[in-house]
């Protein structure tokens, strides 16, 4: 196969995860954005602590979703995982729309979200079948913007249908668009090339799969993986970031409520509002996965730390805002520009280096690695907003004041991650 035809395989690859992976987090964000019209349905009579409920519990069908969705990646391959769980989180957000008490929600989230899950660890497969190393920082940009396009989508698009159409009947909108794109993503998308597919002036040592070929952990199983695995300190310094991150990251879906309850907006503002949020990150994400490919680890170890303690400035400034002699409205424009500015500095930080580490250093097994460090961020996640709700609804200045603690400790683990990586890779070891 030509260069240009095989380029033209790989293109149809990324925007098939690309689309994909955008209603995922449409699916993903759209119980969040319908929070506050739920809030204020007298029929339902639910508050902040148990709408906090329902997304811990979220959180914890993501995790158990990690662990499903790495096995099956590595099992069956990311096509049919994938396809799959875009279709089983279709159906049980449609379900969340005829829910009508507080466990009906979170069971119906809790499995919504164990399907999400399984969108990430099937990428890393594709990605790693379809692309070379040198290409994994700029591709992993790329598809992680689907994720800030997808939030954009249900935030500022699904936000303002709030004004016009019954929350639940924007839930059945989503769920019907989501299994449409799960149909037409396994019908076009192929999972590997075939060896005949290979680029004409491409040898077998330089494809995409060569890599795998001389992996340290080639041949071995997951149970004699994890061992490896627990031993590696960059496995436990990601981990630690990626704790820290995730909870930030899932600021998101309490933002909403923030501006309603801090700004005093209406619901479908306050929804719009939170899309500055995925506007900062759809620019950073992509940029970033093109310069993690162009700088050397260590450059990228500064860079992450700064960006990061940009992102703890912003929530200081939250934190502040109450004693800030503003007016509502310069309030509201400051908190767009904080928000803007978080999302931008906390999201290459999130999602790149993980992505890029799964795949250097799990190689046969990147599917599990991926799905267990989400796993054991999304863990402590879930147990952070399973109480951060009643923190919140008691006091959002002490709810800030925790966030913010997170917030720096994410500046430590990721940075000394990144530090490490670069010594690690000045000697070509994987720390394995």
């Amino acid at each position: 196969m030509s260069d240009k035809s095989f380029r033209g395989q790989q293109i149809l690859a990324v925007v098939s995860m690309y689309f994909g992976y955008a209603m995922f987090m449409v699916l993903r964000m759209i119980p969040a954005v319908v929070g506050g019209a739920m809030r204020q349905d007298p029929s339902l009579q639910i508050d902040l602590e148990q709408l906090g409920q329902i997304f811990a519990l979220g959180t914890c069908g993501a995790i158990v979703g990690k662990f499903i969705g790495g096995f099956a990646a590595d099992k069956l391959g990311g096509k049919l995982t994938f396809a799959v769980g875009l279709a089983a989180c279709s159906v049980f957000v449609g379900l969340f729309a005829t829910s009508n008490s507080l466990l009906m929600f979170q069971l119906a989230f809790f499995f919504a979200l164990m399907a999400k899950s399984l969108g990430w660890p099937s990428m890393t497969k594709i990605i790693g079948h379809w692309f070379r190393p040198n290409e994994y920082g700029r591709v992993w940009g790329i598809i992680s913007t689907s994720s800030r396009v997808g939030t954009l989508i249900a935030t500022f698009g699904f936000g303002a249908l709030l004004a016009l159409m019954p929350w639940r009947s924007m839930l059945f909108l989503c769920s019907g668009v989501g299994l449409l794109i799960a149909v037409v993503f396994a019908l076009i998308l192929k999972e590997k090339p075939a060896e005949s597919e290979s680029p004409d002036n491409t040898k077998e040592t330089e494809s995409p799969d060569s890599d795998m070929l001389h992996h340290p952990l080639r041949g071995t199983t997951i149970w004699q993986a994890l061992p490896r695995f627990a031993a590696s300190l960059q496995f436990w310094l990601i981990t630690g970031s990626l704790m820290a991150l995730t909870i930030l990251w899932d600021f998101l879906l309490l933002v909403p409520s923030f501006l309603q309850d801090r700004l005093s907006l209406p619901v479908e503002q306050a929804s719009m509002a939170s899309s500055a949020f995925p506007f900062g990150s759809l620019f950073s994400v992509l940029v970033g996965g093109f310069v993690f490919d162009k700088l050397n680890r260590h450059t990228t170890a500064w860079l992450m730390g700064g960006l990061l303690l940009i992102a703890s400035g912003c929530v200081g400034v939250f934190l502040m805002m109450p004693h800030l002699d503003m007016t509502p409205q310069a309030l509201t424009n400051l908190s767009l520009v904080l928000l803007f500015l978080f999302g931008l500095c906390i999201s290459p930080c999130y999602y790149i280096p993980m992505s890029v580490f799964s795949i250097e250093f799990g190689g046969p097994h990147s599917g599990i690695l991926v799905s267990l460090l989400d796993a054991l961020a999304f863990g402590a996640c879930a147990l952070f907003y399973y109480f951060a709700g009643g923190l919140a609804e008691a006091s959002w200045d002490r709810f800030l004041v925790v966030l913010l603690a997170v917030s720096l400790s994410s500046v430590i683990t990721t940075f000394c991650f990144m530090k490490r990586e670069a010594r690690l890779k000045n000697s070509k070891t994987l720390d394995i």
